[in-house]
């Protein structure tokens, strides 16, 4: 059929739903179609749409019939604006030498007129001594090198400005002029072919969409942690790479992703008793990549690569873009408003909720960390999941850091802002250390120690805290720690690594005492030595 029995129908893209490895586009346009069989045409769709993906409804009084999907090779016209583009680039050429020679030129002048000015400096006193020059006349010269040199300089500045600007504008347009060159002279594109037929002569509306990869999104975050809850604000970057600009649409981002999800059963995971002397073609050969995938397997998870791979040649799930929350977890926004989002492969970054999250202060030290004590809060997730991005935090409005979050379940609880808490001071100190006497012990050499770490607490109100301390843990047997006591019982032990869980009053202070002794056999030293 030739192309006049075809109706080009001219299509807007009004709605898109962003995946984290795709998106859908939703288009519409209107067309004017007479009285039987008619063929509507969509042509220029993007190289990157997924032929399978693509479906088609409409309004009108007539009915649907056969959709096809072509692709169209032809020919990239752009022999013109590369011309124009190569022309632009001589003129800029010819101006940027002008603006060389001149400053060049005017370096020179004024060296010649600063060789003059320095043979003046050296002749005239002897002009002044015989009389043959006055006082005014080194006044005028003074003058006249003032405004030399004054004149010099902002006319040599204003040249070097002029062609700061014409080399930057000069590297732009060479790398333009580079991605013509470099282009293929061959554009992809898709035609779609729509069969209507048709009851009543009247305008009739299309609504098609389709899948498209060249598109991706992360989460970024920023939480504001306050005294009694966390401002969590998450963020979508939404990268657009379809070769298609999104003008003002109405936008949906969703945790959903094209590739198929399947179940891995673990294979078996045989091991036996390494015999030096067995054939090695007794054991079946297995490729690097299975035996990987064995591993991963036995780990009770599926590597992300063997998963792409299978879905390689398997056709794609379309997610249900209007679900808003599955039981598997998939979460979808709609971003209120319009949005525009050009295929410029930039970062776009949308905002997706703001949600306050129960938090609970809490503080932690260590007595061989220099810093002090750290603050850190305790975030209660709510009823949605968190998915892993990167993180700005601030404390109250001020910035402290940057971080990033794993994917948080809901309900679960997750840790942010380790900073320093100046409102709690901690001090370790040494009370005591007595080394025993030789001989006391038959054949033994001994160190007592006794210690006391002092928590002072200026908030107003009680603090959860953390306080941890190591003693010497020996790994010989001629090695003893012995005689361990605290006044405070603590928490943990693990490797001589003691933990004190303690609540703290407000504006009070409080003291552990703990002592301890080493023991060793007096023909031996001790490595690292001992404090």
């Amino acid at each position: 059929m030739s192309d006049k029995n075809f109706t080009t129908l001219k299509t807007t893209i009004d709605r898109v739903v962003v995946y984290l490895d795709g998106a859908r586009i939703y288009r519409s346009g209107k067309a004017e179609l007479k009285k039987g069989f008619q063929q509507v045409r969509v042509q220029g769709l993007t190289k990157n749409l997924h032929k399978d993906s693509v479906r088609v409804s409409g309004k009108g009084k007539g009915s649907l019939g056969a959709i096809d999907v072509e692709t169209v090779y032809q020919e990239e016209v752009s022999h013109e604006a590369l011309n124009a583009l190569i022309l632009e680039e001589d003129k800029l050429q010819k101006d940027l030498t002008v603006l060389t020679q001149k400053l060049e030129f005017v370096s020179l002048q004024n060296a010649r007129l600063k060789a003059l000015s320095d043979k003046f400096s050296l002749e005239f006193p002897q002009w002044l001594a015989s009389g043959e020059s006055q006082l005014t006349t080194l006044n005028e010269f003074i003058d006249f090198e003032t405004k030399r040199n004054t004149d010099f300089l902002k006319q040599k500045q204003k040249l070097e400005e002029d062609i700061e600007k014409l080399q930057k504008k000069l590297s732009t347009l060479q790398a333009k002029i580079n991605a013509y060159r470099n282009r293929s002279r061959v554009e992809q594109t898709f035609t779609i072919t729509i069969g209507v037929d048709v009851n009543t002569a009247e305008p009739f509306v299309f609504d098609l969409s389709y899948q498209t990869r060249g598109v991706t999104w992360n989460a970024n975050y920023d939480v504001d942690l306050q005294p009694d809850k966390a401002i969590l604000k998450g963020i979508a970057q939404v990268v657009n790479r379809t070769l298609e600009d999104w003008k003002n649409v109405e936008l949906e981002i969703s945790t959903a992703v094209f590739k198929p999800i399947r179940v891995i059963d673990p294979n078996p995971f045989y091991i036996d008793i390494y015999d030096p002397y067995a054939r090695p073609a007794s054991a079946p050969r297995r490729s690097m990549k299975k035996m990987k995938a064995g591993a991963a397997a036995f780990a009770g998870v599926a590597r992300e690569e063997e998963v792409a791979d299978y879905a390689l040649d398997e056709d794609m799930i379309e997610p249900e873009a209007e679900m808003k929350e599955s039981a598997a977890g998939v979460q979808s926004y709609v971003i209120p408003g319009k949005w525009t989002i050009p295929s410029d492969g930039n970062t776009h970054p949308v905002t997706l909720t703001i949600t306050e999250l129960k938090t609970e202060k809490e503080f932690y030290w260590a007595a061989t960390d220099a810093l002090g004590v750290i603050a850190q809060d305790k975030i209660t997730n709510d009823d949605e999941v968190i998915l892993g991005g990167n993180a700005k935090v601030y404390s109250e409005g001020e910035f402290i850091g940057e971080t990033h979050i794993a994917r948080v379940p809901p309900r679960d609880e997750f840790k942010l802002g380790a900073r320093e808490e100046l409102k709690l001071a901690a001090k370790k100190k040494l009370l005591k250390r007595v080394r025993e006497k030789a001989g006391l012990v038959k054949g033994k050499r001994a160190i007592s120690y006794e210690y006391e770490l002092e928590i002072k607490n200026f908030r107003k109100e009680g603090s959860q805290m953390a306080i941890k301390d190591t003693i010497p843990y020996s790994r010989s047997e001629r090695i003893k720690i012995k005689g361990f006591e605290a006044s405070v019982e603590p928490a943990k032990d693990n490797l001589g690594i003691y933990t004190w869980e303690l609540k703290l009053k407000p504006d009070g202070v409080t003291k552990i005492t703990y002592k301890f002794e080493v023991e060793w056999e007096k023909d031996y030293e001790i490595t690292p030595t001992l404090p």
